[in-house]
């Protein structure tokens, strides 16, 4: 007898539509997996077997063939498993199923571990899947009690969560899928600042930058001595950053998701990411990758911070796989057997010290001599300081301004200024598929940023003078665009430009120093 059931799994962060095919017939017992399969899915038929006899079905002494179509997709992971077993079930005639029943089953889709005891485990992947599946006309999706919050995210499917396969042998047995979950009512989150930009002080400059960068999404590198606050006002920047729109919200959830990252309880995903890898990270666990990839932590800070902190003592290898990312704002893994994209628009905020001790340019404690400076420094190459907006030189704060009762900027003003900010790119790029000024392509530089004659002029000095490349150009006018829409102008002015050089300080302070 023949049966077919309907399975997914992600693929990046998208998914596909597997159809696991049982057929029972004559021949030598035994139960074969067919379709491209890794090792983990070909476990699967021990798996099912145990879990079936634990549940008090045991399988016939019959050949049981299941193909896992498309046979050209390579099929991994444990989410095939409850789609094997409902297959097997029907097939050996377990149950009389009506036609109506079986046209219910046709647009149904089954997601799950089994235990062998008969459980019914989470599995990854599975918002994705069933957002994927949604648009494809299937309205009902059978998942792990564990995976139930995160596919209920999905709106118009019903969601029947399963804790066993004795769930599912009722459901089969009754032709009654039960009360269609919903997801629990959550309190709303307050906003609130964990580290607040008022508890730095002095450091006004800096703190001018870093609104600047979160206002237009522009990456930043913080230069100066240990000790100065970089690193303090690196973990200010979640928040003072914008509310995440759905689009955004939805897809960080995803790629958790697939990650395995996400909280069986906590829904949707409502805060921006803030990432801080260590040194010695590698540049797969960085960029994503693996044999079966999965997403690194350039797509893990996904529409929030990747933090590097120490950025010279990163791997060069590693470095210098961050430029794809920061111009492209995805990943792309090959491997023989598929190739997968993971999105990657997140803000890179870095920190260094001006020397390899951490003094410099305090000449009594300092003992690096200017090769060694230089050195250190060049460990990031151009090509990726090309890539990086706003290079703020950080000094350290003087005795007076460290005990003094004056009150600097808080976050929650900076976060009123950058609400504002993004408010004037959301009007203006509501047409477009990019939302930040730094995401604006080269092909629509003309039509948003608009320049008069002393502007035009202006860059063109800047531009002769500092021997830029096209693309730090470029990256200047939306740096200048960017704080144009702070200080509330539709139209860039000479003060926004000079304001924009300043902040990009293109100066090698390397050479400076030999």
């Amino acid at each position: 007898m023949y049966s077919k059931i309907t399975s997914g799994s992600a693929m990046g962060i998208d998914a596909v539509i597997v159809n696991v095919e049982a057929d029972v017939s004559a021949g030598l017992p035994g139960l074969n997996l067919v379709g491209y399969l890794s090792s983990s899915v070909r476990e699967a038929g021990d798996r099912v077997r145990a879990a079936l006899r634990n549940t008090g079905y045991f399988l016939p002494s019959q050949k049981i063939t299941i193909n896992l179509s498309p046979a050209d997709v390579r099929k991994e992971g444990s989410a095939y498993d409850l789609a094997i077993a409902v297959s097997i079930l029907i097939s050996i005639g377990s149950f009389k199923l009506s036609e109506e029943f079986r046209k219910e089953l046709s647009h149904t889709l089954f997601m799950g571990e089994l235990g062998l005891d008969g459980r019914v485990l989470g599995t990854n992947g599975v918002l994705s899947v069933v957002d994927y599946a949604r648009e494809k006309g299937y309205n009902r999706f059978v998942v792990p009690y564990s995976n139930a919050v995160e596919a209920s995210l999905v709106k118009n499917v019903a969601i029947t969560p399963l804790n066993t396969l004795q769930d599912m042998i009722d459901i089969l047995s009754s032709e009654k899928w039960g009360d269609t979950f919903t997801t629990p009512e959550k309190t709303e989150i307050e906003d609130t600042f964990e580290y607040d930009l008022a508890d730095i002080k002095g450091q006004e400059t800096m703190k001018r930058g870093v609104i600047i960068a979160v206002a237009g999404f522009h990456n930043i590198l913080m230069t100066g001595a240990a000790g100065s606050g970089k690193s303090m006002i690196a973990k200010c920047i979640p928040g003072i950053m914008p509310p995440l729109t759905y689009s955004e919200s939805m897809e960080l959830t995803k790629i958790y998701s697939v990650a395995g990252l996400l909280s069986t309880e906590a829904g949707m995903m409502h805060r921006r990411p803030f990432r801080s890898p260590h040194q010695n990270i590698s540049e797969a666990a960085l960029c994503g990758g693996g044999s079966s990839p999965k997403p690194g932590e350039v797509t893990l800070s996904n529409s929030g911070v990747l933090f590097l902190d120490e950025f010279p003592e990163f791997r060069r290898s590693s470095i210098e796989a961050l430029r794809q990312p920061m111009e492209d704002k995805q990943v792309t893994v090959s491997r023989i057997k598929a190739t997968y994209t993971f999105p990657a628009r997140f803000m890179l905020v870095s920190a260094r010290n001006n020397c390899p001790c951490g003094y410099y340019p305090d000449r009594t404690k300092c003992r690096c001599n200017a090769g060694e400076i230089f050195r250190y420094q060049s460990r990031i190459s151009h090509p990726i300081m090309d890539r990086i907006d706003i290079r703020l030189e950080v000094s350290p704060v003087s005795y007076e301004q460290l005990f003094s009762d004056t009150q600097g900027l808080c976050s929650e003003e900076a976060r009123r200024i950058i609400i504002q900010a993004r408010r004037r790119q959301e009007s203006r790029y509501k047409n477009e598929s990019f939302i930040f000024n730094s995401e604006i392509p080269q092909s629509k530089i003309n039509e948003y940023i608009i320049l008069g004659s002393s502007e035009k002029e202006l860059l063109e000095s800047v531009y002769t003078e500092k021997e830029l490349s096209a693309r730090a150009y470029f990256r200047l006018l939306r740096l200048s665009r960017t704080i144009a829409d702070i200080n509330d102008r539709e139209n860039i002015t000479t003060s926004d430009i000079e304001e924009a050089v300043f902040y990009r300080n293109d100066s090698d302070k390397g050479r400076e120093m030999i």
